[in-house]
């Protein structure tokens, strides 16, 4: 069957679905963006799909049922591009809505999540921005990252699982922040020496290079002056700050 035929095959009664941006006819498609969705899975399950729907209203019932789990799950057209994708290596039946959502987001797997999280806070840690699937995997493992650090799986898995399901639940989650370079106390550092020189000297060449010639060292100035204030600076810090006014004078 041709795409034509299969679009005029659809049900179409907007008039009587729920407002959605998931009903609304879809630009470079010419239907929906749920409708689009029926005809990508009557194609990868050909007589096995279209079998579960005697009538229109059987697919309006499951169009509606659909679109309602996807917006209380805040699955996004790029999540279901991924869900077919999953669904054709996972299962050769048509999927239920709760396998569907699973096959979207393939990574939230709490073990997969788990070490996608340990790999982006060692790139965190190295001023990297990391690699992050869901914003929600980045901000369960921001509030767990000491024990992420610093134990295996088994050990936090409850808590992760319980943190993990906490951030996906949330209605917006904040966008991934740029890293920022950090420096941890004296003897707790597992970075060598040599790698510590060159992040400081990227560091300093970046400033540097960020400020006016006629300003260059504010930022080394800046340090001092908190330093002076009382603030808590890292030895290391405070003596880079130090060594780049000395070697200026």
């Amino acid at each position: 069957m041709n795409d034509l035929a299969e679009i005029q095959a659809l049900p179409s009664s907007p008039s009587t679905r729920p407002y959605s941006q998931w009903f609304e006819p879809f630009e470079n498609l010419g239907i929906s963006l749920i409708d689009h969705l029926y005809n990508r899975l009557d194609g990868a399950y050909p007589h096995k799909w279209r079998s579960n729907f005697p009538d229109e209203q059987a697919i309006d019932n499951w169009a509606e049922s659909w679109v309602e789990a996807f917006e209380e799950e805040g699955i996004t057209p790029q999540d279901v591009k991924v869900g077919l994708r999953e669904c054709r290596r996972r299962y050769g039946w048509p999927p239920s809505v709760a396998e569907f959502i699973q096959a979207c987001r393939p990574t939230l797997d709490p073990m997969k999540a788990y070490y996608e999280a340990v790999a982006g806070l060692e790139a965190r840690g190295k001023s990297e921005f990391g690699t992050w699937s869901h914003p929600a995997i980045f901000w369960a493992a921001w509030s767990m990252r000491k024990e992420l650090r610093e134990q295996t799986f088994s050990a936090v898995r409850p808590r992760w699982e319980t943190v993990l399901r906490q951030q996906l639940d949330k209605d917006n989650l904040d966008p991934i922040p740029e890293p920022v370079f950090e420096l941890t106390a004296p003897g707790q550092s597992l970075t060598t020496c040599e790698k510590a020189k060159a992040l400081i000297g990227n560091l300093v060449g970046n400033v540097i290079n960020r400020q006016l010639p006629a300003d260059r060292l504010r930022w080394a100035r800046q340090i001092l002056d908190r330093a002076a204030a009382g603030e808590k600076l890292t030895p290391t810090t405070v003596q880079m700050a130090r060594d780049a006014l000395a070697a200026e004078a």
